[in-house]
């Protein structure tokens, strides 16, 4: 009787994962995507082997503690957050990890891979949010804009896959990189956590919270001239002038990342009528959207513009600009505006402050379009583009 030779069960797929942008207590818009994403993957696929490169020692709740049966973690030092640090940690550390773990698929959700890995044969995928470092550089510091032209271009061209995470942007990196169509698939963002409507009580308590009682705008996003804030507190400031009765205050939330005298000379005329909370986490982002009477977006440029949808899902009217990605996102749900016209914004903020009828319109159409939004088939799409060939 002929022996039949043993086999070995399959090896199961070793995927690895650049993670260095999850950062306990600052996670930003790159760090969301990355986290909801691998939050919908390891319970949809517990069969794979994941390795997850950090470069510094995770907090608790980044670490996936639990999430997987098969997760492996690794810190891949030094804590890379300068263009020459990145460099040693993808031309150097991250070629290493995936050769001595046998990684069969590396994504890197930040747009940065390896130029080259000798000796290695897996698939790369990575997702690219936007190209402001291309089309807005002054915004940026000179070294950074300079680092992600070059190894975003190279990452482009090497990648197997490419995501990104609005159409807008697709067609960017289709111009810009003049890589084939059927590289590029779409996986949107979406509420980094659950959002809902506050109730009345709910409302007058966020208001005291954030500001001091009386009835406010908001912005919600990083202080920088990419994000034209200033606009928005020239708006205000007009808005005060010709409605001097309302009570109306505008509240800013959000990290200052460059400076901006322009920014800082509307926030001085604007006096105690608009009020800066800093960085505001994201449990406390329920309160600050849901309490707003509108919340108020003038970005010259973004890749996807998560805060939209997080403050649709919060039932906050939206006023944002008309520009890059951002009707794409809102569509008919709020109101698009020049993000260069202040008056057009003084006259919208004047619209809101007097007409409910039109709040409880934009309202009811955000919640509507918030629900097209959701981590679980975006992150089916990221999937797909990791399945080996």
């Amino acid at each position: 009787m002929p022996l039949h030779p043993h086999t070995s069960p399959p090896s199961p797929l070793r995927i690895g994962v650049n993670v260095r942008w999850l950062i306990a207590g600052k996670l930003e818009g790159t760090g969301w995507y990355t986290y909801r994403i691998l939050e919908q993957l390891f319970q949809s696929h517990p069969e794979v082997e994941w390795h997850l490169f950090y470069d510094r020692t995770p907090g608790e709740e980044v670490a996936f503690s639990g999430a997987s049966p098969s997760l492996h973690r690794h810190i891949l030092g030094p804590a890379a957050r300068h263009p020459w640090l990145w460099e040693y940690w993808n031309t150097v550390q991250i070629p290493r990890a995936l050769k001595k773990h046998q990684v069969d698929v590396y994504w890197s959700p930040d747009g940065l891979l390896p130029k080259r890995v000798r000796g290695w044969n897996g698939r790369m995928v990575t997702t690219i949010h936007d190209l402001n470092f291309v089309h807005q550089p002054e915004g940026i510091p000179a070294r950074v804009g300079a680092y992600y032209r070059r190894v975003v271009a190279q990452s482009a061209r090497r990648a197997d896959a490419l995501l990104t995470v609005s159409q807008k942007t697709k067609d960017d990196v289709l111009q810009t990189y003049r890589v084939p169509a059927d590289k590029v698939a779409v996986s949107y963002n979406a509420p980094a956590q659950t959002f809902r409507p506050l109730n009345a009580q709910e409302k007058v308590e966020a208001q005291k919270r954030f500001a001091m009682g009386f009835p406010y705008f908001c912005f919600v996003g990083a202080f920088t001239p990419r994000k034209n804030v200033r606009t928005l507190v020239e708006a205000f400031v007009d808005f005060r002038n010709r409605l001097p009765e309302a009570p109306h205050r505008l509240v800013l939330a959000g990290s200052t990342l460059h400076r901006d005298q322009a920014l800082r000379r509307a926030l001085e005329a604007a006096g105690d009528y608009v009020v800066t909370l800093g960085h505001v986490p994201g449990e406390d982002l329920q309160a600050l959207y849901g309490g707003a009477e509108a919340f108020c977006f003038p970005s010259l440029f973004e890749g996807f513009g998560i805060p939209l949808v997080e403050a649709m899902a919060s039932g906050c009217p939206v006023l944002s600009s008309s520009t890059s990605c951002m009707p794409e996102i809102v569509a008919d749900a709020g109101l698009l505006l020049d993000p260069m016209d202040v008056n057009a914004w003084s006259h919208a903020l004047i619209q809101m402050a007097q007409n409910p009828e039109m709040l409880a319109n934009y309202r009811e159409n955000g919640l509507a379009r918030a629900r097209d939004f959701g981590w679980e088939p975006s992150a089916e799409i990221v999937w797909k583009s990791l399945q080996p060939c």
